[in-house]
């Protein structure tokens, strides 16, 4: 096993064919096949019966399809795991209305640890002991995309709802491969590419990495949005820049803007407005690129097309950036480099509003009450008889969320059960199981409040459901549009209601100075792994977690997780002693 550039877990080939030889029974090989070959959960393993097994004649060839009872998607079940199935099927007399697998979610994973631990031990490969359910489909979705299977296939078959899902599981790509990939193709005559538009893409390129550079040493929205203006401006590509943020308000207001005086912006922006069709709207619907000719300007004021690039990162869009080509119209390629900056440039401001939130004198804090089961929490705690409480959350990926979770009153495997069910739920690790408590960490895409109030960079300081009702609070910095976030939560969960709102304050003490002085240390990334790791019971003796656990939770290296671990302790520590020492010399000289 191994791990993309990305840091995420991959099992290898030659891995794979390791855990099959150390299976011990035709269960145990079946089980590792539907996760690796056919891309289930241990969920919809359970639920599998061989009356979901559909023969489909495709070009003169029997082909397989499995009805996955859990979400009503269609696998592709390969005709060798299709002779298996029925084999097992018939030696073990099987009904065609039985499960195939009559066990639950969480002894299939730990079927599929037992044969990882077994296979270590056989070939001294330490690293199959950790091998999970969630690595099995990692494989079958990478080997898949490595075939060259297009990622919307990959989807469909093996329940993935967002393409980000995939991400992680491919490497990035080097300059060349880009332009190889998005390049004009040759065709059988040679015939020599259109060598204007490679140029002008390559310096795209070139110009998207100047400004993704800069976005890490900025701190604020307001300099993230202007210094993207100003370093598209600065190229000999772009005559000018402007960003508008989103708003409810009929017109967007003007956030940031570089290479043009402000009465012709002006007349740009008002020439926009009266045309029938709405730029930045499309764009933010979207969520593609949309282009304006030079044309629908006012005269002399652009002399190429107008790209409307939409700022995305999660859920949420923050504007749309408007770019004033120097000369000619936005090529597909170009369009596709544009799109992929304005989720990072999304990315940045989102750093900069939780770093906001986190360093501000007041927030404002929103209480609600939800009884709603789409709440997959509230429906927790009414289908098992459950209390429910929210210890911690670390975002993960660009719309997931892991979540640390006490669950008291209900049996561990049968929390398992009901989280792994939900398709929502990406992954669930126990920590700790103490009897009449446990604490888990899930790993969530979906399907809960929490979501709702993250996608907004709220802060979640309270979440306990107990008996279908969950009472939660989010803070949120004073210039969050609350309507909004109180319409999506009752837009996706009907039965939620505002409880209470209030402005509360930070306490101005030394803790507030501590929690400011260390934030301007540490990286995003440096804050969410000391989290998770605090979060996990990394720092608990006994331990909670172990590094490899963590590692694999954040998908990131167990190299990298010491390293951002190490760094983010020292700064800890730094902040601590230096602004303690700085305190005391002051107060001393009083």
């Amino acid at each position: 096993m191994g791990r993309t550039k990305s840091g995420t877990m991959q099992l290898a080939e030659g891995d794979y064919e390791r855990l099959r030889r150390a299976t011990e029974t035709y269960r145990e090989d079946l089980v590792l096949r539907l996760g690796a070959e056919v891309g289930l959960k241990p969920a919809e393993m359970s639920q599998f019966k061989p009356t979901h097994v559909v023969r489909r004649t495709h070009r003169g060839t029997d082909l397989y399809l499995l009805a996955v009872p859990a979400d009503g998607r269609n696998a592709y079940l390969p005709s060798d795991v299709e002779h298996d199935v029925r084999k097992y099927v018939r030696a073990n007399n099987i009904d065609e209305t039985e499960r195939v697998l009559p066990v639950t979610p969480r002894r299939l994973q730990m079927l599929v640890s037992s044969v990882g631990e077994r296979a270590a031990e056989k070939t001294g490969r330490e690293e199959l002991v950790d091998v999970s359910s969630r690595d099995l489909r990692r494989y079958f979705a990478r080997t898949l995309l490595s075939d060259g299977i297009h990622p919307s296939i990959v989807m469909s078959i093996g329940g993935w709802d967002r393409i980000e899902s995939l991400a992680p599981l491919l490497d990035d790509p080097g300059e060349d491969a880009i332009l190889d990939a998005l390049s004009p193709e040759s065709d059988e005559s040679d015939v020599v590419p259109n060598q204007v538009e490679t140029d002008r893409l390559r310096q795209v390129v070139a110009t998207a990495r100047t400004v993704g550079s800069a976005l890490p040493t900025v701190s604020t929205r307001n300099e993230v949005e202007q210094t993207v203006c100003d370093r598209f401006s600065d190229s000999d590509l772009y005559q000018f820049a402007w960003i508008e943020s989103d708003t409810t308000d009929a017109r967007a207001s003007l956030a940031a803007a570089a290479g043009l005086d402000e009465a012709s912006l002006e007349a740009i922006r008002q020439s926009l407005s009266d045309r029938d069709t709405d730029y930045a709207d499309r764009a933010s619907r979207t969520r593609t690129v949309q282009t304006a000719t030079a044309a629908a300007l006012p005269t002399g004021t652009a002399r190429g097309s107008l790209a409307v690039v939409p700022l995305v990162h999660g859920e949420t869009v923050y504007g749309v950036l408007y770019l004033a080509l120097d000369r000619g119209d936005v090529t597909d390629p170009e369009a596709d480099v544009l799109l992929t900056l304005g989720h990072h440039i999304g990315q940045a401001i989102t750093a900069a509003e939780r770093r906001k939130l986190l360093l501000a004198d007041t927030v404002v804090q929103l209480e609600f009450q939800c009884s709603d089961h789409n709440d997959l929490l509230v429906r927790l705690s009414a289908d098992l008889g459950c209390t429910v409480r929210l210890r911690g959350v670390v975002p993960i990926a660009e719309q997931s969320l892991l979540c640390f979770l006490t669950v008291r009153g209900a049996a561990t495997e049968a929390v398992f059960d009901e989280l792994m069910a939900t398709e929502a739920v990406e992954n669930i690790r126990l920590i700790r199981d103490r009897g009449e408590e446990s604490l888990l960490e899930v790993a969530l895409s979906a399907g809960s409040t929490i979501m709702t109030l993250t996608s907004y960079d709220g802060t979640v300081s309270q979440f306990v459901a107990e008996d279908g009702v969950a009472r939660f609070a989010g803070e949120f910095s004073n210039e969050t549009p609350l309507r909004d976030v109180m319409a999506d939560l009752t837009d996706t969960y009907p039965d939620t209601e505002l409880v209470a709102k209030q402005e509360i304050e930070r306490p101005a003490r030394n803790t507030a100075d501590f929690r400011q002085s260390l934030a301007t240390r540490l990286t995003d990334k440096q804050q969410s792994v000391l989290r998770a790791a605090y979060l996990a019971g990394y720092f608990e003796w006994p331990r909670g977690s172990t590094a490899e656990d963590l590692a694999d939770s954040i998908d990131i290296s167990s190299p990298t997780l010491h390293q951002h671990l190490r760094t983010a302790q020292q700064k800890l520590l730094t902040s601590f002693f230096d602004d303690e020492s700085e305190g005391q010399d002051s107060t001393l000289g009083l």
